[in-house]
């Protein structure tokens, strides 16, 4: 019997950590754990819409803040793909309430600006998927038509000697 097979029956049903694995169950997130997840997971929604730079993620029991940064050039799509649909998805659900705002700083002596996105709920799991989803429609899908086939070409006319047909080795 080899080593590996006797290791195998003698902890079958086992994790690394020597638990059994029929009583094994992942550990339970504290209510913030829990918040500061889902505040990530909603960050990398807002993330992918490639409109806007995520820059904090703070999260609370029920709440979820981010701020961010949206380029000057993309704040008509910003709001048109993002915000308002947000702002629908917030209004449709009587359980959340939220915000959208810029946030005005001073830095380096200069007045700069950044998007605040806040929302608070009981049930923050439905909340942050009914978010999530409304920003779905604004992430960019890529679907590819056509791919060209990379490596050398393959001789049209049998190669240099010409007349004969078929593939001929390469030299």
């Amino acid at each position: 019997m080899s080593l590996e097979t006797e290791f195998t029956k003698r902890n079958k049903g086992r994790n690394e950590a020597e638990q059994d694995v029929d009583e094994f169950r992942a550990p339970e997130l504290t209510p913030d754990e829990y918040a500061e997840h889902t505040a990530n997971l909603t960050a990398n929604a807002f993330q992918g819409t490639r409109l806007f730079e995520v820059v904090e993620v703070k999260a609370g029991v029920g709440q979820i803040h981010l701020l961010g940064r949206v380029k000057q050039d993309d704040e008509r799509t910003f709001l048109d793909k993002v915000i308002t649909p947000v702002l629908k998805a917030i209004d449709a659900s009587h359980q959340c309430e939220g915000h959208i705002c810029k946030q005005f700083i001073l830095k380096n002596g200069k007045t700069k600006y950044a998007w605040t996105i806040s929302f608070a709920a009981n049930d923050l799991k439905a909340a942050a998927h009914a978010i999530c989803g409304a920003v779905s429609s604004a992430m960019p899908h890529l679907e590819v038509m056509e791919s060209p086939l990379t490596g050398p070409a393959t001789p049209a006319g049998g190669g240099p000697g010409g007349g004969r047909k078929g593939a001929t080795p390469v030299r």
